[in-house]
């Protein structure tokens, strides 16, 4: 059985895994006609305010999670774990956008 802080974090990790596959959808509906091949600054920059923006949905999510939970005696530690899933996430939407990037330039 879990605890109240694995609740809380798998709570989380399902919250955060659909803000990242809404932002990656987001982001490919945005480079849609983007050509990297000639407009790699153009991809870039889309990319960057994905990734930005995804890092400030997240940071939000486990502010706000931390700030109702303020009472957990490992308070420390789940702020740390939260910090540790976000970047995970970030990597996983990095992953993403590199496998589809190969994708598109191999199809191209």
């Amino acid at each position: 059985m879990y605890n109240q802080e694995e609740n809380l974090l798998n709570n989380f990790d399902v919250t955060a895994l659909a803000s990242v596959n809404s932002i990656y959808t987001e982001f490919l509906f945005s480079i849609k006609d983007v050509d990297r091949q000639k407009n790699e600054n153009t991809f870039q920059l889309w990319l960057q305010k994905y990734v930005d923006k995804l890092k400030q949905s997240l940071e939000g999510k486990a502010l706000e999670y931390i700030s109702i939970n303020r009472h957990l005696p490992t308070l420390d530690w789940f702020h740390k774990k939260l910090t540790y899933m976000i970047s995970q996430y970030l990597q996983e939407f990095l992953q993403r956008t590199n496998t589809f990037n190969r994708h598109t330039l191999h199809t191209s």
